[in-house]
């Protein structure tokens, strides 16, 4: 059985990562010299996936000045890639992690804007799709996407039979009336939703998570409601027999070099967790065993497999269910 994810990372990005000890506003900073690679929700997502040791294909953007780049360092990490180039330049984005102690880290990004594709282009890209659609039975769509993207293109492709994972939040409504195998959110995009299908947002309410999951399984066809809150318990919704359940993981206590790509590395665990037909809380033990370990380190893809192999010893007896 082909086991290949399809990964849309419509939006990639080159990322430039400072580690200083301080950063003042206001005065001159000499920095030290960038870490750079290729980056973005889709590659790093990708990435680990890889190195967690599943199968995929990547499909994204690249355009002038660091397409190239992005293109090279893809293809150096042997992942299968379907570029589609276009004019406007792939964004930069630059990271600033200051430490001033151990249990001070804090994480500035500034991220251009996204490029932005002609008719022709978006021609280009479903067209491309097309070619690889009908083989591949899972598909993760990550993040942003660039301006003038048609999602309603993407929509009418035909998703029988196929898993969706969707870590996004912007843009998405055409793919929610699809059946989503697992629609992983931060808390902030979790409540963005929530607004958005006009569902009261009273988080002070002990009934917050049980009324607003409901709310939301009941309106679309999600199977599975995924939350990551950084240290806060990661919360899992899904209805089993007519009634809600609610599963909780508390994350590790881990040192942080870089927590940026730390919900990517979680899809990606999910992601594997699920190629290999692990239930419901093996996945969120992967998953969250992956996103922590990832935190650890300064790129996505430097973690280590041993660490999240301790990680998940240590959580594996330690999924709440909270089903009332």
């Amino acid at each position: 059985m082909n086991q290949e994810t399809l990964v849309l990372g419509l939006n990639p990005a080159w990322q430039r990562l400072f580690l200083l000890d301080e950063l003042n506003l206001g005065e001159v900073r000499r920095m030290p010299r960038a870490v750079e690679f290729a980056s973005g929700k889709g590659i790093n997502c990708a990435r680990v996936l890889q190195l967690l040791g599943g199968k995929l294909i990547l499909a994204h953007f690249l355009g002038a000045d660091y397409g190239d780049k992005i293109f090279d360092a893809v293809a150096d990490s042997e992942i299968r890639q379907v570029p589609v180039w276009i004019a406007s330049p792939t964004r930069i984005c630059t990271t600033i992690v200051t430490n001033k102690d151990i249990q001070n880290k804090e994480t500035t990004e500034l991220i251009e804007p996204s490029p932005e594709l002609t008719a022709q282009e978006m021609e280009d890209f479903k067209q491309s799709l097309q070619e690889i659609w009908d083989g591949v039975p899972r598909i993760a769509l990550c993040g942003s996407s660039p301006k003038s993207f048609d999602m309603n293109a993407l929509t009418q492709f035909d998703f029988t039979g196929k898993r969706l994972f969707i870590d996004a939040v912007k843009d998405i409504d055409g793919l929610l009336e699809k059946e989503v195998e697992v629609l992983k959110l931060n808390m902030e995009e979790y409540c963005e939703l929530l607004q958005r299908l006009s569902i009261p947002l009273v988080t002070s309410s002990p009934q917050f998570w049980k009324i607003s999951a409901m709310a939301v399984l009941e309106r679309l066809p999600i199977k599975h409601i995924v939350v990551t809150d950084e240290e806060n318990p990661v919360r899992v919704f899904f209805v089993l027999e007519g009634k809600l359940q609610i599963l909780q993981l508390q994350p590790p206590t881990v040192e942080v070099v870089n927590c940026i790509g730390a919900g990517d590395s979680f899809l990606a665990g999910w992601i594997y967790a699920d190629s290999l037909g692990l239930s419901v809380e093996e996945c969120l033990v992967k998953a969250t065993a992956v996103g922590s370990a990832r935190c650890e380190v300064e790129q996505p893809w430097e973690l280590s497999l041993a660490r999240v192999s301790a990680m998940e010893k240590e959580l594996a007896d330690m999924v709440e269910n909270i089903t009332e």
